[in-house]
């Protein structure tokens, strides 16, 4: 498989994160930075939420009411950023398939429907994750033979139990690691080498989350299913993206399953990712085209270090094919800073005072 990567006007960043979730940017400074990077179709993708969506429109707000208390101040070129990105609505939901945490992007969605499946979907859940991972390692704990303080396990239980703080993998990862004894338990091949998981990331990934590793913890119980969080964002009116496969390959091969996930009715993947090779870009692009789906792409931006990684908008090129056309589609009649209302009176007044204040300012220049 060849893809060109050819001139557009569409350029693409439609995966981001904003304080609607884990991101570290409102929403209004993610457009701006976007711009900044000449990225003009973009998308907030926060983790199980379209919060960022009414975040921007308190943005906007304040912007205006600063504005207009302002009376110096030339709105020109926050009207010249909102008048060329255009926002492609979406989502990005956490689920499982085959036991293993995957991410799906949802696109071109109705927010207030996605608001209520994103609802409706929790309560299909029937254990929250730290449940499932502290029952887990209870069991790994004695079936494996592992030498080990529970007291240090069940205070990290007991405290995000009724604290809502915290968490359990990291303290059973410390406890685990402090003792040689379990020395064999953190080990792992690649490449014919064998290594040790010597953080916490590479404990989750080649371990906690990996199919292979005597460690492995099954989360499904404490996700949405896979075909029901895509039925979710059907049911908003968006497509459905695999969200970046390359990150699963510490955990399951997950080209290998391709053809099933999508087979549940994924619309697309996501192809053009800041930690795909070329080459396995290339492969996954194939899938693209062997199944006649969609490609998607996007920096996975949050505006901070996340993971030990940071991820920032404008480092992934979308490239102008057949198979990436439908982003562009979606935003034809502006997006959603055209299409919600109270964003469009927003950005109205603003011109408005813009036309107000450009005659003062002409005559001043003569």
């Amino acid at each position: 498989m060849e893809y060109n990567i050819v001139p557009t006007d569409a350029n693409i960043d439609i995966h981001n994160h904003t304080r609607g979730s884990d991101g570290a940017q409102r929403s209004l400074r993610m457009l701006l930075r976007a711009a900044r990077t000449r990225k003009n179709i973009v998308s907030i993708t926060d983790h199980n939420s379209v919060g960022g969506y009414k975040n921007l429109e308190d943005d906007l707000y304040s912007v205006l009411k600063s504005v207009e208390e302002d009376k110096s101040y030339d709105p020109s070129r926050m009207i010249d950023v909102l008048e060329t990105v255009k926002l492609l609505t979406g989502t990005e939901l956490i689920t499982s398939y085959q036991g293993v945490i995957v991410e799906v992007l949802g696109y071109g969605i109705d927010i207030d429907v996605m608001k209520a499946e994103i609802e409706r979907l929790q309560t299909t859940v029937t254990k929250k994750p730290y449940e499932v991972l502290y029952s887990e390692f209870k069991k790994l704990i004695k079936e494996k033979g592992l030498v080990f303080d529970e007291r240090i396990l069940d205070t990290a239980y007991q405290k995000i139990k009724t604290e809502g703080k915290g968490g359990v993998v990291g303290p059973f990862y410390q406890e685990l690691a402090s003792h040689p004894e379990n020395d064999r338990f953190l080990e792992y091949e690649e490449n014919g080498e064998v290594k040790r998981a010597d953080s916490l990331k590479l404990f989750i990934n080649k371990h906690l989350y990996n199919k292979v590793s005597e460690l492995f913890v099954d989360m499904a119980n404490s996700r949405p299913s896979f075909k029901d969080t895509i039925e979710a964002i059907h049911m908003a009116g968006g497509k459905a993206i695999l969200a970046h496969p390359g990150r699963y390959m510490d955990k399951f091969n997950v080209v290998n399953y391709l053809d099933e996930m999508i087979a549940c009715g994924l619309d697309g993947i996501e192809v053009f990712y800041p930690d795909h090779s070329y080459e396995f870009a290339k492969t996954l692009f194939g899938k693209v085209r062997e199944h006649n789906i969609l490609a998607s792409g996007g920096s996975d931006d949050h505006y901070t270090i996340k993971e030990g990684i940071q991820y920032n908008t404008g480092r992934v090129s979308v490239p102008q094919v057949a198979e990436t056309d439908w982003i562009k589609d979606m935003v034809e009649n502006g997006g959603y800073l055209k299409q919600n209302e109270t964003l469009k009176k927003y950005i109205d007044e603003l011109k408005q005072i813009r036309e107000q204040r450009r005659p003062k300012k002409e005559e001043e220049e003569r």
